[in-house]
């Protein structure tokens, strides 16, 4: 046989085997491949279903976050609104203030003005009150002196009464001695046995008629009165009886005095007159 025909059967042979290594490497790479293909289909689809899972959930979030975009839509639009509210008040609230302040500070100048007229008002009311106080006063003054005036008067009336009575009993006792004068066998009325009885000197005496009784021996009126020693009264001192101040009774004549009483004979008595309890006694006439 021929050498290039050993050559071309060997080189024959060779490629056989190759070729039948390549044949079974190629089986083999075809199973190995099929597994790796099926795995990938495996794998695709799961990640199909992972896909498809994720776009569910992605699409369930999208739709979250879409509502909560929405609802954060809405309460942004509130909240704006809110705010413009809030502006809004908060405007009126800074116009409010301004008025306010303005208010205040009016306030605050008519209250200046107010004290300032309170004070005014309150001197004007203590140049009132002691305007008022002066005129009181001299009201008081005015009618003080008034009821001096009218108590001196009244007085000075009480004694020309006393004196015009006075006068009027000493007429009477007059016409009395002079009707025993012209007939002296008459009997008087009159018991004027005290032409040794005296005035008491000094300071006029007052005093009050406490009892009035008559001597059983003498049949002599006799009065108590409530003077003594003490008031400077004394034996023949001479005393005049009145009534309220202003009705001359009659005359008194000291017989018997202790420290706080005495007791007298009426000397004299004004016709029609009678002396009782209570009168008042006085050392001088006008007293």
């Amino acid at each position: 046989m021929h050498i290039l025909t050993k050559v071309f059967v060997l080189f024959a042979a060779v490629l056989s085997i190759m070729m039948s290594a390549l044949a079974i490497s190629f089986s083999v790479n075809a199973d190995r491949i099929l597994a790796d293909y099926d795995k990938q289909l495996e794998r695709a689809q799961a990640a199909d279903n992972g896909l498809a899972a994720y776009k569910a959930i992605n699409a369930q979030e999208k739709s979250a976050l879409e509502e909560d975009k929405v609802r954060l839509q809405d309460e942004l639009a509130s909240r704006d609104s809110q705010l413009r509210r809030l502006e809004a008040a908060n405007s009126e609230l800074r116009i409010s203030l301004r008025q306010a302040e303005s208010e205040r500070v009016s306030i605050t100048s008519k209250i200046a003005q107010l004290g300032v007229t309170t004070e005014t008002q309150a001197n004007i009311i203590a140049e009132y009150k002691d305007e008022l106080s002066r005129l009181r006063l001299a009201e008081l003054n005015y009618r003080d002196d008034k009821i001096d005036l009218e108590k001196q008067l009244g007085d000075l009336e009480s004694q020309v009464i006393v004196y015009e009575q006075v006068k009027r009993a000493l007429q009477e006792q007059l016409e009395e001695v002079r009707r025993l004068v012209d007939n002296p066998g008459a009997t008087s009325t009159v018991a004027f046995n005290s032409n040794s009885a005296t005035e008491i000197p000094g300071a006029p005496i007052s005093g009050r008629v406490d009892e009035v009784r008559t001597d059983p021996n003498t049949g002599d009126l006799l009065v108590k009165i409530n003077l003594g020693t003490n008031d400077r009264i004394a034996n023949n001192s001479r005393m005049y009886v009145h009534r309220s101040g202003s009705t001359y009774l009659g005359e008194l004549v000291v017989f018997r005095v202790d420290m706080n009483h005495a007791v007298a004979r009426v000397a004299y008595t004004v016709p029609g007159q009678k002396i009782r309890a209570g009168d008042q006694v006085l050392s001088k006439l006008g007293s």
